[in-house]
C-alpha cells in the first residue's frame, strides 16, 4: 500500500497488481488517491477497485465517487447501486441531487426499493421530469388512487403505464374517460385487451384507419380469444363489416362456416383487393379440394377486379396443373 504512492512507476504498478491479487475489500481506501492520478491506467484501476470491492461493503463506500467532480465517477457509482442490498440514504441522496439524469434515475430506482422512503416518493411523484415520475409510479409506494390521478398526466408514457396497471387490477375506467385518453394518443396495445374483453363494440370503432402494427395486436388477441365464427366478438366484427381484420383472423383456419365467411369477404368488391387477393393465395395449399376450385372459378367469373380475377383463375386451375 505504501508503494501506491511511490515515484518509481514499476513499484507502483506492481503494488496495484499485488493488491488486486490479494482481493481484500479493506484495501479499497488505498485506491482513492489514484482516482486523481495523472496516469489514466491508475485511474482506471482505482475505478476497478471500487467496482470489485465497494459492493462487498455498503453504499457509504461509494462516497469518493459520488463526491468527485468527475461525471464518469458519479455515473460509475450510480451503475453500481443495483449491486447493493443496503442503503445509506444520505450518500445516495447526494447522488440523486446531481444534475446528471443517469445519476438521478439510478439513485431514485435504488432508494424506492427500501422502506421509510415515503417522503422521497412524495417529492418524486410530482417531479417535473416524466421519467422520474414514472419511476415513482412504478414503486411499491404507489397506489390505485395515484394511478387514477396519473391518467391526467401530460406524459403519454405515464398515462399508458397507469392504464396498464389499472386494467391489470380490473379497475373500470368509464367510457368517457377512456375516449378522452384514446383521443389524446393512448397506445392501442394498452387499451385494446381491455376493450376486447369489456367493450368490443368500442374497440371495433378504432378499426377505421388501423395500421399494420395495431392490426397484428388485434389479430393476436382475436386468435387467443376467438376460435369460431359463432364467437360474439367475431359476430360483431361481421356485423360491422370489419372484413380486413376478419381476413387476417381467418388465416390458417378451416371449416364450413370459416370458408363461408372467407368467400364472403373475397367476393365483396368493397373490400381492399390486395387483402382479398391474399385470402385467395392462402387457399393454394387446398387447391386439391374441388369446392375450393369451384368457388375460385365463381369469383373469377363475377368479380370486377382484374387482380382478383387473375388470382382466382390461377387457384381454380391450380389443381389441374398439379396433376401429371
Amino acid at each position: 500500500m505504501t508503494n501506491l504512492n511511490s515515484k518509481d512507476d514499476r513499484k507502483k504498478r506492481r503494488a496495484v497488481r499485488e493488491l488486486f491479487e490479494l482481493d481484500d475489500e479493506n484495501n479499497l481506501s488505498s485506491f482513492i488517491p489514484l482516482l486523481d492520478d495523472k496516469d489514466s491506467w491508475y485511474r482506471s484501476k482505482a475505478l476497478d477497485a471500487f467496482r470489485m470491492w465497494s459492493i462487498r461493503l455498503n453504499t457509504s463506500h461509494l462516497a469518493p465517487l459520488i463526491n468527485h467532480n468527475n461525471l464518469d465517477y458519479n455515473r460509475a457509482a450510480a451503475n453500481l447501486l443495483e449491486k447493493f442490498h443496503n442503503i445509506d440514504s444520505e450518500i445516495v441522496m447526494q447522488l440523486f441531487n446531481k444534475e446528471d439524469f443517469i445519476c438521478q434515475i439510478k439513485s431514485a430506482e435504488f432508494i424506492l426499493q427500501f422502506d421509510n422512503q415515503q417522503e422521497f416518493y412524495d417529492k418524486l411523484i410530482v417531479h417535473q421530469n416524466a421519467k422520474l415520475r414514472l419511476i415513482a409510479l412504478s414503486s411499491k409506494y404507489s397506489s390505485q388512487d395515484v394511478l387514477i390521478n396519473s391518467l391526467d398526466d401530460e406524459s403519454n408514457t405515464i398515462v399508458n403505464f397507469s392504464l396498464i396497471k389499472l386494467f391489470e387490477s380490473d379497475y373500470d375506467i368509464n367510457d368517457e374517460k377512456l375516449s378522452e385518453l384514446i383521443s389524446r394518443g393512448a397506445e392501442f396495445s394498452t387499451f385494446a385487451p381491455h376493450l376486447l374483453k369489456h367493450n368490443p363494440a368500442k374497440l371495433v370503432k378504432q378499426f377505421g384507419n388501423i395500421n399494420s402494427a395495431n392490426m397484428k395486436i388485434i389479430v393476436k388477441l382475436l386468435n387467443q380469444q376467438c376460435d369460431s365464427v359463432d364467437n360474439e366478438i367475431i359476430k360483431l366484427l361481421i356485423k360491422n363489416e370489419s372484413y380486413v381484420v376478419l381476413g387476417r383472423w381467418l388465416q390458417g383456419r378451416r371449416g364450413d362456416k370459416i370458408d363461408e365467411l372467407r368467400w364472403k369477404i373475397i367476393g365483396n368488391d368493397d373490400v381492399d383487393e390486395i387483402e382479398r387477393s391474399r385470402l385467395i393465395e392462402r387457399l393454394f395449399a387446398r387447391c386439391d379440394e374441388e369446392k375450393i376450385r369451384e368457388m375460385a372459378h365463381y369469383i373469377c367469373e363475377n368479380t370486377s377486379s382484374e387482380l382478383i380475377k387473375v388470382t382466382a383463375h390461377n387457384l381454380s386451375t391450380a389443381g389441374d396443373q398439379a396433376k401429371p
